[in-house]
């Protein structure tokens, strides 16, 4: 079996199935640093999920946690940040996901996400990308769309578009 720094190195995804998974995940982060992040996953009034387009893939708002920041509070800026609307109501957490930046790198990105829903009397607000982010569009897909947008997004978020879609 390769050793983790190898997988990290040589792999551009990873799945790794074990017996004992807690001790899998700590060699795991003996070899990463946590950054963390928070994102959204804002539904309309009329059942919509907002989404981004960035760097030629789907994805969902969100962002890294600035100093001093909790978890709700950075998830709803990245929201308003990255798609030009009015900061959301935040609701329940959602699910946590976690990925690792590019081949050569330590960091393990941890990302809490939340469900939100835009704030009451905002929602005739139509959002626009930060392109300054890389993002070119962004959108709001009912979830029929959302399934047809999943092949095409990243492997996290299509995962998470799909239990958002499980949950309607």
């Amino acid at each position: 079996m390769a050793a983790v720094p190898e997988w990290l190195a040589e792999s551009p995804h990873v799945w790794v199935q074990c017996p004992d998974l807690e001790n899998a995940w700590e060699s795991l982060n003996r070899h990463t640093n946590d950054v963390f992040a928070a994102g959204g996953l804002v539904t309309n009034a009329a059942g919509a999920l907002l989404c981004i387009h960035r760097l030629g893939h789907w994805d969902l708002p969100k962002g890294k946690v600035e100093p001093g920041e909790d978890l709700p509070t950075a998830a709803a800026r990245e929201v308003h940040e990255e798609c030009s609307v009015p900061l959301p109501s935040v609701g329940a957490p959602f699910a946590k996901t976690y990925h690792i930046y590019g081949r050569k790198s330590d960091k393990m990105k941890v990302t809490q996400w939340y469900e939100m829903t835009p704030s009451p009397g905002t929602e005739h607000i139509q959002p626009q990308p930060q392109t300054e982010e890389g993002i070119t569009e962004v959108k709001w897909a009912m979830p029929q769309e959302v399934a047809t947008m999943e092949p095409d997004a990243f492997g996290n978020i299509s995962r998470l578009m799909s239990a958002w879609r499980a949950n309607r």
